[in-house]
């Protein structure tokens, strides 16, 4: 892959960039789907609509990784209700659109019930995830806030000053009795306690843990029962010269572990380290990432950096070394209406070869108070 294999979509980068003016503050929230409680708003009815747009593109052509594209829409329309002031219910319909396709591709139910008390939320239902959890990239593949925008189960999460702490249960596949196939959910935490937090610094330590699984009693068939962990812990370290520019630096060390009956895939324990430095001026952020993987495998990460072809366990590669340099731009451009634009390329040192991906993100949000019941 060359030169002009770049050239296309880095323009196309720098054509958009020029064409929205900054103004806003930077959000880099662009995939999370975030509400919380309104104090006067007790028994009150309000509509929400949800307006997500995607253009992904990946060009990987290794074995472990090949391209693809996501280009469409996501649109939620959903109401929400406070009968107390401390608990929060919703309900509504998600429609998934593939462009290029005159048909919709999916229809699922939005439902909730959230419980709020001193610092913690406790959902029910649609849970805050995907990208909401701040999984790291190896242990959460972002494609996912595409795929699986909505995922049910159950969840508490904690927020007080500078620390943060989720755990969840997402209930991926049921099953029922007679039924061919078998129970599926993944289930983790994250917790990132912060250390020092001044005018200038942060620094935090950061844990995370996710177990995939498949299985159950109800069922037995030939379909092999799985039990896969993922774990991490690091450093995180982020200096703020003023309100327009900063700088950070993340550090983890990573392991996973195949804990099922029998071994379906090439490697059974792994290790990795994953280490990020990001420049970040106003609305644009500059990253440099390093990931060095040996028979690491993740079943909710990115596929990007596993040792083996998920979709082809014969085809993998036992060591992984990639080198990234990473261009990010946010932008509100209306108080309600957010684009994304990101620009992805990194070099495959067993692979030897340059390999990039680029995404545009828009995100519309209107909620409108509807009355009281």
């Amino acid at each position: 892959m060359g030169h002009k294999a770049l050239k296309t979509p880095l323009l196309i980068f720098f054509y958009l960039l020029l064409l929205v003016k900054v103004e806003a503050q930077l959000n880099n929230q662009i995939f999370e789907q975030n509400d919380s409680l309104i104090p006067r708003d007790t028994q009150t009815v309000r509509l929400h609509f949800e307006s997500f747009n995607y253009l992904r593109n990946t060009e990987y052509f290794d074995i472990i990784e090949t391209g693809q594209t996501y280009f469409g829409a996501l649109m939620q329309l959903h109401l929400s209700y406070q009968p107390y002031k401390n608990v929060l219910i919703k309900g509504g319909l998600q429609t998934k659109h593939d462009f290029g396709s005159n048909n919709i591709q999916a229809i699922a139910p939005v439902f909730s019930v959230s419980i709020f008390k001193h610092h913690w939320r406790h959902n029910f239902g649609m849970l805050q995830a995907t990208t909401n959890l701040q999984l790291i990239e190896p242990m959460f593949n972002i494609d996912r806030a595409i795929t699986n925008r909505i995922e049910n189960g159950i969840q508490s999460v904690y927020k007080n000053k500078g620390d943060y702490f989720t755990n969840w249960l997402v209930w991926v596949t049921p099953t029922y009795r007679g039924a061919s196939n078998q129970e599926q959910f993944n289930t983790g935490f994250v917790w990132d306690k912060q250390i020092i937090e001044t005018k200038k610094w942060r620094i935090a330590f950061p844990l995370q843990g996710t177990l995939a699984h498949r299985g159950g009693q109800i069922n037995t068939g030939s379909t092999p029962i799985y039990s896969r962990l993922n774990a991490t812990t690091g450093l995180k370290v982020k200096y703020t010269f003023n309100k327009q520019f900063s700088i950070r630096t993340e550090h983890y060390w990573l392991h996973s572990s195949d804990f099922s009956p029998s071994i379906t895939q090439p490697y059974k324990n792994g290790f990795a380290s994953w280490h990020t430095l990001a420049i970040k001026r106003n609305n644009v952020e500059l990253m440099f990432n390093y990931w060095a993987g040996r028979e690491w495998q993740s079943p909710i990460g990115a596929q990007l950096f596993n040792n083996y072809n998920f979709y082809n366990v014969y085809e993998h590669r036992r060591v992984r070394h990639m080198a990234f340099t990473r261009l990010f731009f946010t932008q509100n451009i209306y108080p309600n209406l957010k684009l994304d634009l990101r620009f992805e390329p990194f070099y495959d040192f067993e692979y030897k070869a340059l390999q990039y991906s680029y995404s545009v993100y828009l995100k519309l949000n209107i909620s409108r108070n509807i009355g009281k019941i």
